[in-house]
């Protein structure tokens, strides 16, 4: 008879093994769920990128004012930043799978209102206003939701490559969403694409439904009738006192957003003052960002998961060569090389995120996730507003090339706060829980093979 120190080391290899054999790469859409929450997430970012472009061009063709139009800016941000802790209480108590699309079926009927006012001649900015601003209250649930899905759907070895896929989903929406929108109202006019918005959010609705996640989704009794505030306490708690790795995790994400946020919009600035180029060149040099961000995607998507610690120095690399990257950009007038600069730019932005927000999911268990990710998210959302302010002054007063060589010395932070972590984490828990992670079609496998049978 086998000992039960034989079995239990035998089963922790074959964990270890399975973990090693997690899929990764395009093979990861062999898992059905994520390959349904992939096609439903990059449908839904397509239907944002039609509603946003012709929303902003109703609105200035209705006050001739750049001013009014940037309100929908304004107001699609204020609900994350007032709401999203508190909404993200009712994220841990509802089931995501029904709480994306719910989110999904409000804005495909949302979607439908502007047009048909239009149609009957009684749209008002007042009611544009209104809609956008409902819109941006019901969507600021869906981001916590989806990043507490990921977890559900894929094993810790893949978080990695899964959150890059999933983040993939916003450029397919950046690139296409748009184009599309811009020949959509050229061809067929601003009501014809507003339909077709809605119409994007329904067949997101109908990919989701695809998710078999019922029992890993359902939240308990218990946790559905707590006290609010106490969810709400108990969120912070966790954040900034129990698991304070995940406290310099969000500071890394500060750091980060201050900004990169406002890089896109100095990327006019320095096309015109130090390129002396116009919009043709404008959008070589927004080409070259984009495909930086679309390269690394797939390097990460296609990268075995490496270990927590391995993670934090991969995030500090990429913020140092996208600093050094940026300082270099300041004191260049050379087209070539700064096309190349902003590619690498792209590229150390797009590592940061499917990063940090795996480990994240890693380190918060499943029923805080909904709770966690809005906190970050607020924050981090602030931080944006106070780059893109700052450095809008910046180089408004003394010029793109020191508004560059600010980011420069920000994402040196961003590195220096990772090294930090890295030396000073708690990451030993992380990276025990990741080396015994093993896939859940096996676990019957082993429980059957190992059972110690008497005598």
């Amino acid at each position: 008879m086998p000992s039960i120190t034989a079995v239990k080391a035998e089963a922790a290899r074959s964990s270890i093994g399975c973990a090693q054999d997690a899929e990764t790469g395009w093979r990861l859409f062999k898992l059905a769920n994520l390959r349904w929450l992939w096609i439903g997430q990059a449908i839904s970012q397509i239907g944002e990128g039609l509603n946003k472009v012709a929303l902003l061009y109703l609105v200035y063709n209705l006050t001739n004012s750049t001013l009014m139009m940037t309100v929908i800016g304004v107001l699609q941000t204020l609900p994350p930043l007032m709401m999203g802790p508190l909404l993200g209480v009712y994220v841990d108590r509802l089931p995501k799978k029904r709480m994306m699309m719910g989110v999904d079926t409000v804005r495909a009927g949302l979607s439908l209102i502007t047009p048909v006012l239009y149609a009957a001649n009684a749209l008002t900015l007042t009611r544009v206003y209104l809609v956008v601003f409902i819109m941006a209250v019901v969507s600021t649930v869906f981001g916590p939701a989806l990043s507490a899905t990921v977890p559900l759907i894929v094993e810790r070895a893949q978080l990695t490559a899964a959150n890059a896929l999933v983040a993939s989903t916003a450029m397919v929406g950046m690139l296409a969403g748009p184009a599309i929108s811009g020949l959509g109202i050229a061809t067929v006019g601003m009501q014809v694409v507003l339909y077709g918005s809605s119409a994007t959010f329904v067949l997101s609705v109908l990919a989701l439904s695809r998710l078999h996640l019922k029992k890993a989704d359902m939240p308990t009794r218990a946790s559905r009738q707590g006290p609010f505030m106490k969810d709400l306490k108990d969120g912070l708690h966790f954040v900034f006192v129990e698991r304070r790795t995940i406290a310099g995790l969000m500071l890394t994400a500060l750091c980060y957003s201050l900004a990169s946020s406002a890089f896109v919009f100095l990327l006019p600035v320095f096309a015109e003052r130090v390129l002396h180029v116009g919009a043709l060149v404008f959008g070589w040099l927004w080409s070259a960002y984009g495909a930086g961000m679309v390269a690394i995607s797939i390097v990460l998507v296609c990268t075995r998961q490496l270990t927590a610690s391995r993670r934090l120095l991969m995030i500090a690399g990429a913020m140092v060569i996208g600093g050094m990257a940026s300082a270099l950009l300041a004191g260049t007038t050379e087209m070539a090389l700064s096309l190349g600069l902003v590619f690498i730019i792209g590229a150390g932005f797009a590592a940061f995120t499917p990063v940090v927000w795996g480990m994240l999911q890693e380190l918060t268990p499943q029923k805080l996730r909904g709770r966690i990710f809005p906190i970050v998210n607020t924050a981090a959302m602030s931080t944006s507003m106070i780059g893109m302010v700052a450095f809008g002054w910046s180089t408004d007063r003394l010029g793109p090339q020191m508004s560059l060589f600010g980011m420069a010395a920000i994402f040196s932070i961003t590195a220096g706060v990772s090294l930090v972590l890295w030396k000073i984490g708690n990451l030993s828990s992380l990276e025990s829980e990741l080396s015994e992670q093993r896939p859940e079609s096996h676990v019957a496998v082993h429980k059957e093979s190992l059972r110690v049978k008497p005598g």
